[in-house]
Parts: C-alpha cells; structure tokens; sequence
C-alpha cells in the first residue's frame, strides 16, 4: 500500500539490513542504531508532556503529541521486567477511549503470538527495536479480526527497547477511516519515540515506585529499589515474593535447589532481611 511506514533503521550513514519477518504474525523489525532521526518539536509539546510523567495524565499526553507530530489515532505502553505477561502502562483513542479498551482487550488474548511480545522477552537480544505491522500482515483471522478490525486499526508502528533488566514497548496506530501513515511520517515518528523513550522510562519508575498499579511487575520494582542485587539474585527474589518454593523455582529456571537457596541467601544479605517476612514487609 502506498504511503505505508516499513520498518526501518535510523537515520545515520550505516547501511541496514531490511526488516524481517517474524513470528505468526508476520512482523517486519529492525534493530535501531544511534542516532535516532531528529525533528524538532514545539517546546510547549515536551514541557506538556514532561508535566505529566509520574502521573494518571501521562498516557492522554503522549496520545496528544503522538496526533499532533504524526496523526496517530491509539497509543499503547508496555512494559516487562519479569517472565510473564507484558505490564499494560496505558492505553488512548483519540476516536475514543472504547476503541482503545477493545484493542488492548484482544491484545490480551494474543499477547503469545505478537511479535512485539518477543522481542520484549528478549528474544533478539539488547537494544532498540522498530517494528511495523499492519492488518493485512497477519495470517490469523481471530488475531486481525480481535486487535485491529473490531478496534478499526489499519497498522502499527512501534519502538521496543529491551534492556538487561526489562523490557519497554510503545506503540502508535493508525484507524481505519484516517488511513495509514504518510511515508513523511517515518522521520516524525523516530524523533518522538526518541523522546517518548526517555520519558516513558521515568514514568516507569515513578508509577511503579509509587504502587499506582495494582498489578506490579516484581522483578523491575526489585531493580528500582535495589539496584545492587545481580539478575539472578532478582529474580530468585521476586518468586519468593511471588510465594514459589524454592523447589518451584529450580524447576522453572532449569538450576539446582540449592543454587537457588544459596541466591536467595545472597539477595536477602543485600536487601539487608533475614526472612522471607522481612522481605515482604520491605517490599
């Protein structure tokens, strides 16, 4: 379709292999390399959004400046720090807030097959990802038909930054009565995902610090409130804290049970407890 955003790489001199196709549903990716495209934005544009970060009102504002620079019509955040199910951030419609519900309603129910969700997980590894998908790309008849037809979503365009401890995904979409993204689109939206980035992660930190979702990732409050335990030593706490046995969590991480005892012992000395009690209270 003419005027569609593939995924591409950034806008530096190196040359980029094309994205490929992964996953069931077709996912076009490529892995992003500094610098991002840079197009300037409205200062009143970032200090509205900075304003909001920590806040129920962050999720409206990058909707906001993701419509004004690019003309997304949905925005949704992820994030992921333990092996479960990507964390829901927030989720707009500007046609909306229903549509934006519905959407992330089937999100849910096909988390397993979304590429994005991978590469969450860290399926390619350390670094910055732009992917692109669009309805047409998806073989799945209940997978378009739940995420972008009852939703009225042409496509996707995402950043999905995984780090050594968590993952971060942020994605805009286009509706199906505005139409795909123009192709001008693709330098506006690595420029604002550039910033999007670096404040989604703060938002992050803030929110989960803070306890404003109910449904807290474990593993990535741990790396919040200390920073000093290992990535195993992390996550061997937060299954404790998740209330696994030790056997239970020798058995999902394929180790010893005495490994994992002997990390524990370790995670408690850092975190300055000597029970899982202690652990609990502090957490």
């Amino acid at each position: 379709m003419k005027g569609r955003i593939q995924s591409r790489g950034s806008l530096s001199s190196k040359k980029h292999l094309p994205g490929k196709i992964k996953d069931r549903s077709r996912l076009k990716q490529q892995k992003l390399h500094p610098p991002f495209a840079d197009v300037n934005m409205a200062v009143d544009q970032v200090i509205r959004l900075s304003q909001t970060v920590g806040s129920e009102n962050f999720i409206q504002a990058v909707m906001r400046v993701a419509t004004e620079t690019c003309g997304a019509d949905f925005v949704s955040l992820f994030c992921q720090g333990d092996r479960d199910t990507p964390l829901l951030i927030g989720t707009a419609c500007r046609l909306g807030q229903r549509r934006a519900a519905q959407a992330a309603k089937g999100y849910r129910r096909h988390v397993h097959v979304d590429g994005n969700t991978a590469i969450l997980s860290g399926s390619q590894g350390i670094g910055d990802f732009l992917t692109y998908q669009s309805a047409g790309d998806i073989p799945s008849f209940t997978y378009r038909r739940d995420c972008y037809d009852l939703p009225g979503i042409s496509e996707r365009v995402s950043v999905v930054r995984r780090a050594a401890d968590y993952g971060l995904s942020i994605s805009l979409y286009a509706s199906d009565e505005n139409g795909p993204f123009d192709a001008p689109h693709g330098d506006k939206i690595q420029a604002l995902f550039r910033l999007l980035l670096a404040l989604t992660e703060r938002h992050v930190a803030f929110s989960l610090k803070d306890g404003v979702w109910m449904e807290n990732d474990v593993q990535a409050r741990l790396a919040l409130s200390y920073p000093d335990l290992t990535p195993r030593e992390r996550e061997v706490a937060a299954m404790a804290i998740k209330g696994r046995t030790a056997k239970e969590s020798a058995d999902l991480l394929g180790v010893a049970e005495t490994t994992i005892i002997t990390h524990r012992k370790k995670a408690y000395k850092r975190m300055n407890v000597t029970s899982l009690r202690q652990l609990m209270a502090s957490y």
